[in-house]
């Protein structure tokens, strides 16, 4: 039985997402999911991940 390689999804706010497209660009600054929010009293789940836009990381641009 072969073995697939987990996949590194990456995830992307709404804001992030939608400023992919031409006219939205400038949505980017409208982003807030910067940090992941974990569960309360639980560990290593979380209610919202980070957005992964290279916006957020530092010194990037947006994409």
């Amino acid at each position: 039985m072969p073995v697939s390689a987990p996949t590194e999804e990456v995830t992307l706010s709404a804001e992030c997402t939608l400023a992919r497209q031409p006219d939205y660009l400038d949505l980017h600054a409208d982003c807030r999911q910067t940090e992941d929010v974990p569960m309360p009293h639980a560990r290593g789940i979380l209610l919202v991940h980070r957005c992964r836009c290279t916006c957020h990381r530092r010194g990037g641009d947006p994409a």
